[in-house]
């Protein structure tokens, strides 16, 4: 298995939680609770769900702001969790971003967002 470092994110929107830079952060504070509602919603049932590979879409007609989320990698973390890298791109504000993120299954069978810190060449 691929040696993974990876730490809990701790902010309350798995899918926008770990922004890594001030554009990141721009959009996600641009973001409505209707978004992050509907963005959370197909986080949950595309890594519990979606085989790697296939990407699925959300959109908010009121707001217009869209995104998807596309699984590209499931694996077990050293402590026996099931895990997943995932493709995130976001449309908000008419402004566009991309980031490859991780999370994990908690107990509760939610998926929590994790902010990869390193991800070694495969």
């Amino acid at each position: 298995m691929i040696a993974r470092a990876l730490a809990i994110c701790l902010l309350a929107l798995p899918l926008l939680g770990c922004a890594t830079d001030a554009d990141d952060a721009r959009l996600a504070a641009a973001m409505t609770d209707q978004d992050e509602a509907v963005a959370d919603r197909l986080l949950q049932r595309t890594l519990e769900f979606v085989p790697d590979g296939t990407t699925r879409r959300w959109r908010n007609e009121e707001s217009g702001h869209a995104g998807a989320i596309t699984p590209v990698g499931t694996f077990v973390s050293a402590a026996g969790v099931f895990c997943r890298e995932y493709r995130e791109e976001l449309r908000v504000a008419g402004a566009d971003a991309a980031a490859t993120k991780a999370a994990c299954r908690d107990p509760a069978a939610r998926w929590i967002a994790l902010e990869v810190l390193e991800f070694p060449v495969r």
